[in-house]
Formats: C-alpha cells, sequence, structure tokens
C-alpha cells in the first residue's frame, strides 16, 4: 500500500534533448547587463539583490523577474534566482546554437521562480514551470510541470510534476511534427529527440 499511495503520488518525466540545439556557447563570454527599480550590493561577499521590473540580459540570453538574487563565486561563475511578482511569473529566453541552416531556435521559459547556474549552464524553473521551443519564431515542443531543468550544455530536459510533499499535477509534453520536406515526405525527428521518458513511482527521481 504504501509503495502503491507513493506511485499515485509521485510522477516525473526526464526528456532527453526534446529538440538538439544547445544554448549559444557565445553568451557565456557576454558581459551581463541588468536593470531594476533598486539594488543593494555586498560587494565582500559577491552578492547582489535587485527588486522592482529586474531585467538580466546577456548575449541573447534575458531573465526577467520581480526580485533578482546574483552571486559570484571565487572562480568568477554567476548564479542567478530571479522570482515573480505574486500572482505573475517569471520569465527566460535564449537563441540556442543553430544545428540546421537557415533555422533559428529559441527558448521561452515561464515560472514563479528561475535557478540560472553560469558554471553548468543550466536552467531550473521552479513552480507553473514552462517551457515553450521555437524555430523560426513557429512553435515545435512545449513542456509543463512543478520543476523543469534545462541544461543548456547538453541540451537535455528534466520535468518532474509533483511537489515536495508528493501532490501535484502530471507534466505535459506536445511535440509539433517536424517539417516536410518538398515531396511531402516527413524529415525524421533528431535519433536524439525524445529518446526518454518515465515516470517515478518511487524513491524520488
Amino acid at each position: 500500500m504504501k509503495a502503491l499511495a507513493r506511485a499515485l503520488g509521485l510522477f516525473a518525466a526526464s526528456v532527453l534533448a526534446l529538440a538538439p540545439a544547445r544554448a549559444e556557447r557565445a553568451d557565456r563570454d557576454k558581459d551581463a547587463n541588468v536593470t531594476a527599480d533598486h539594488s543593494t550590493l555586498d560587494d565582500l561577499h559577491q552578492v547582489a539583490v535587485l527588486t522592482g521590473h529586474v531585467v538580466l540580459i546577456k548575449g541573447t540570453m534575458r531573465l526577467g523577474g520581480e526580485r533578482m538574487e546574483h552571486r559570484q563565486d571565487e572562480l568568477g561563475y554567476q548564479y542567478y534566482v530571479v522570482t515573480a511578482a505574486p500572482g505573475e511569473l517569471a520569465t527566460f529566453h535564449e537563441r540556442r546554437d543553430p544545428v540546421q541552416e537557415g533555422v533559428e531556435s529559441t527558448l521561452d521559459g515561464y515560472a514563479e521562480r528561475i535557478e540560472y547556474d553560469d558554471k553548468s549552464d543550466r536552467v531550473t524553473l521552479y513552480r507553473r514551470a514552462l517551457v515553450k521551443l521555437f524555430d523560426n519564431g513557429e512553435l515545435h515542443d512545449e513542456l509543463s510541470g512543478n520543476r523543469i531543468v534545462y541544461d543548456g550544455r547538453n541540451a537535455t530536459y528534466d520535468v518532474d510534476g509533483h511537489n515536495a510533499d508528493g501532490s501535484g499535477n502530471q507534466v505535459h509534453i506536445r511535440m509539433a511534427p517536424r517539417s516536410s520536406t518538398a515531396s511531402g515526405t516527413a524529415v525524421p525527428a533528431p535519433a536524439s529527440s525524445l529518446q526518454n521518458a518515465h515516470a517515478v513511482t518511487e524513491g524520488g527521481h
């Protein structure tokens, strides 16, 4: 019964390379520019807290929310935690490295809280999390859950539908058909597309 209760209470999906494009590598070398209504800086501990209409732009990457905490470690890596105003969602946008000539791939993410780890190139979205993937402005894939972890270095996604107490909804994944050739034959999805999706019924992720 205990195992059954956990099975009913927990649901998670790991989605490997829903789309194969990685985060644009050039963004890592760009300066970060931040605007906000107010900021507090602790230079000794390399921590800054910004509040009110916060927007960070770093190359093609854009983070937005009501509050942002920024930290830099001793090696110079950056860490950002962005939270939304009550009832709203923080936002994340990034252009990804092209994998096909003439196709611009972008990613948009939304959640109540978004964390970005510059060292691992990982974005984690918490609560009401939603990620949309576009090719040339056309929506192709969409996934939602309570938590989404996007690994920009390896182009992988981990989507979790349950809360810490085991409650919550299932994840939702929408995948549009890939573009067709001139002859009308569908172009196969890349080999890395949606290779693994599973539900966790016991023992966490």
